[in-house]
């Protein structure tokens, strides 16, 4: 890095909005101050005008897949560290992204493994340093206990101050204005948060997210 302020600069080359927002959000439980950059295209990253400390890509871009991803941000920045983030499962394509120098991680594994596959890219870039234990800090802090009945998966904080608020009857708008983010980023972790949840639509979700809230603060009464 040029100097002790400066902004690490990460790119994701993701076209699914929701992937983004978590890498995005990921990336901000590593690291306090970044500028993170987002294109859905190979395309959309060549306009990119500025050097990147790190590029995470997926695979399966609108108009490039598979080997053809690889080679081109291999090509576009080959000197910052590069990391795969995908959902295609072919053991013939990660092994050549690392072989073209990519950690390789797949959008199926837990959160804790994409987290610590995005904390070896930061360490390799020397934007953070190799500390698991606080690594393992930020983990715990960043996922509350609340979780619907038969789920693997915890809210994170931000989803349960988005739902705390959605269940006060504010629409995504409104909720967007009070936590200064944008509505389409309210949106995308609300469709993570039916994932999460089972739910089908807004007022299940608002009826499981109570429940689960009520049994969280149960257990830890």
């Amino acid at each position: 890095m040029g100097s002790e302020t400066e902004k690490p600069r990460i790119l994701i080359a993701e076209d699914h909005p929701m992937i983004s927002i978590m890498l995005s959000d990921m990336i901000g439980q590593l690291i306090s101050n970044s500028e993170v950059i987002v294109v859905n295209s190979v395309e959309k990253a060549t306009e990119v005008r500025i050097q990147p400390d790190v590029v995470i890509a997926d695979l399966d871009l609108p108009d490039s897949k598979g080997s053809g991803t690889i080679n081109a941000f291999a090509q576009m920045f080959p000197d910052c560290p590069r990391l795969i983030c995908s959902g295609v499962l072919d053991t013939q394509l990660a092994e050549q992204a690392e072989r073209a120098g990519y950690l390789f991680v797949n959008k199926a594994a837990s959160y804790h493994e994409l987290l610590q596959s995005i904390q070896s890219l930061l360490i390799a870039a020397g934007v953070v340093d190799a500390l698991p234990q606080a690594a393992e800090k930020t983990i715990n802090e960043f996922h509350s206990n609340i979780c619907a009945p038969g789920s693997e998966k915890p809210l994170t904080w931000k989803q349960v101050e988005i739902m705390r608020k959605t269940a006060e009857g504010l629409s995504a708008k409104e909720v967007a204005r009070e936590m200064d983010i944008s509505p389409d980023t309210v949106r995308g972790h609300i469709k993570e948060i039916f994932l999460r949840l089972g739910a089908k639509n807004k007022g299940q979700a608002v009826e499981i997210f109570i429940r689960a809230e009520r049994k969280a603060r149960l257990l830890d009464s």
